[in-house]
């Protein structure tokens, strides 16, 4: 028995590691993703023959999609944290049954 608990240690520990980078590669993505479309959309409003008021739209873009990545990160640190109680408190009382 004590083989197959540490084969089932070993791979929640991989399947932690995994969701952990899932994590940074979805943060990545939404940050970037969330600064570069306003950003482009203001440029491109800035252009010539449309409105003609370079840099302010862009500026505005920039301002607007700063804010939405910064929320969309807080709420998803929020629940990030908020999942890895849930799972610290799993483990322990595991553990503390494991002891007993």
């Amino acid at each position: 028995m004590p083989v197959l608990r540490q084969d089932k240690e070993q791979k929640s520990e991989k399947r932690q590691l995994l969701r952990s980078f899932w994590f940074l590669f979805n943060v990545g993505w939404y940050v970037a993703l969330s600064l570069v479309v306003p950003t482009l959309i203001g440029l491109w409003l800035d252009a010539p023959e449309r409105l003609n008021s370079r840099p302010l739209c862009t500026l505005i873009g920039f301002v607007t999609g700063t804010m939405v990545a910064g929320y969309g990160l807080y709420r998803m640190l929020r629940q990030f944290i908020k999942e890895q109680k849930v799972m610290d408190v799993k483990k322990n009382s595991i553990k503390e049954q494991d002891s007993e």
